[in-house]
């Protein structure tokens, strides 16, 4: 008795120990971030620790010197520059031609246009007028060109990553570039689909059309969505993969006045669940579903509780209907939110966290949980001890049957004929086995037979068996009844 209470609490202190474990389970995401938190340079990938905001691995660096692949070829990809009208606040290191209009004359002069941006109030947009403040007056640039090296893994920002975790790759897109790419997790290579057309988008003025959502679906195929929903990008994973736009998202004639096309949402992420659905997470904090099929779109609801400033530019499943999201704008921590309750709450540590244009896992919506091994290991233990227990409590109370003398009985003995008899007489009705042993107890052979008479005769067959003693062995379907005789085969 003592032992069983002692093993019990062992398995009870293992459960317990185990459950703490699965409590402190860490989250983590790849995440697309500047060099610095608060920066707004989307070209760094980081593994992070969604429940302290910090680097558990840096994944691609934009100091760092990469030679990108093609990824049809595997060949280096041609290094060309293209032409794109405009830039967005923090776009990178890159130079241009600007006009800068003062008091006395125009004049032309290179500059860094991160420079003169991080100086500059206003918007984005590819025709607006920045003022730029100096100690003697204010002076209006206007942007005329810029040349980008697209050559680069991340010549422009991105905001649309997605994990193949078949693959172990990560999947984006960078802004103002019609191309998708990848990282090999494995590898570290970068891999280019060059000269082949992914969105429509005409430049970084061209808010619309940029791709700001991607997603693995259970399906195994990424999506990628522009900023307006006005095209569904597909792109297949395996070996010979294909990109095709599958047209624009609508809205469900239930939305009212929440629609996917709102300019006030531009931006955000996706995921996706079990049953091939999709879920765009807007960055003004707005949910729609759309199955891919259809690819109509229902307004599940606005996400509550999340701070003042907060954007939704991130997102990925922690498990099941949470939901975590991270802001391109704040630091102050990740989020996570129930798709069923649309509430959220902090689920990352008091103090600055990376914040992030994109955010990327591997989980599905709603998906079943699969157990780890050692919680496995805990449930099957248990369950096999209490099968011992009670295996151990009936053979205890268990009132064994006595049988009469001779009530089984096997003939010819000794036998030469390759077979024997086994009689049952006046035993209980049911199913018996009949085992052939040899003299360590080695299972030969066995041979079931259902008794239903009071007298019943079964004929055995013996395999080629060499000369010498056996052991025949009978017993019931519950193992209440068990007899064992002696043969010689001569």
């Amino acid at each position: 008795m003592k032992s069983k209470t002692l093993l019990l609490c062992v398995m009870t202190l293992f459960i317990i120990s185990v459950n703490a474990q699965k409590k402190e389970k860490q989250i983590t995401g790849y995440a697309i971030t500047a060099v610095e938190k608060g920066g707004r340079n989307w070209k760094e990938v980081r593994l992070v620790d969604i429940s302290t905001g910090q680097e558990l691995r840096s994944v691609y660096q934009s100091s760092q010197e990469t030679e990108a692949l093609n990824a049809r070829t595997g060949k280096p990809v041609v290094k060309k520059e293209i032409t794109s009208l405009g830039t967005p606040h923090g776009s990178g290191n890159v130079t241009g031609t600007v006009m800068v209009k003062t008091a006395d004359k125009d004049t032309k002069k290179v500059v860094n246009l991160d420079d003169e941006l991080d100086k500059a109030n206003g918007n984005s947009n590819a025709n607006a007028n920045y003022n730029i403040n100096n100690a003697v007056r204010v002076r209006t640039v206007v942007m005329i060109n810029q040349q980008i090296q697209s050559d680069k893994p991340f010549a422009t920002n991105s905001a649309a990553m997605a994990y193949d975790k078949k693959h172990e790759r990560l999947y984006y897109t960078p802004m103002a570039i019609n191309q998708l790419r990848y990282i090999d997790l494995k590898s570290g290579k970068i891999y280019f689909f060059e000269d082949e057309t992914f969105g429509s988008v005409k430049g970084f003025g061209d808010a619309a059309n940029q791709i700001t959502r991607m997603v693995i679906a259970s399906d195994g195929n990424g999506y990628a969505l522009t900023n307006d929903a006005n095209h569904l990008i597909r792109f297949t994973t395996g070996k010979k993969p294909t990109i095709t736009d599958l047209g624009p998202v609508s809205d469900d004639a239930a939305n009212g006045n929440f629609s996917v096309h709102s300019s006030g949402g531009y931006g955000g992420d996706m995921i996706a669940d079990v049953n091939n659905n999709l879920y765009l997470v807007t960055a003004n904090r707005n949910v729609y579903k759309f199955p891919v099929d259809t690819k109509v779109a229902t307004h599940v609801g606005t996400i509550k509780g999340l701070p003042r400033g907060f954007s939704t530019n991130g997102a990925m499943v922690e498990e099941g209907s949470k939901v975590i999201v991270a802001s391109s704008e704040s630091t102050v921590g990740y989020y996570r939110f129930d798709l069923n309750t649309m509430q959220a709450e902090q689920v990352s540590a008091e103090g600055n966290v990376f914040n992030a244009s994109d955010l990327a896992n591997g989980n599905l919506a709603f998906e079943k949980k699969k157990k780890d091994k050692k919680e496995e290991e805990v449930v099957n233990n248990t369950e096999e001890q209490k099968q011992a227990t009670a295996a151990e409590e009936n053979a205890r109370t268990r009132k064994p049957e006595i049988l009469a003398e001779n009530s089984i009985s096997v003939f010819p003995n000794p036998t030469t004929t390759g077979n024997v008899k086994v009689s049952f007489n006046d035993i209980p009705a049911g199913k018996y086995q009949v085992q052939l042993l040899d003299l360590t107890g080695k299972l030969i052979r066995s041979q079931d037979v259902v008794v239903n008479n009071k007298m019943q005769i079964e004929n055995i067959n013996l395999p080629d068996l060499a000369k010498g003693s056996y052991l025949i062995k009978v017993v019931n379907e519950p193992a209440s009844i068990s007899v064992t005789s002696k043969i010689v085969v001569q």
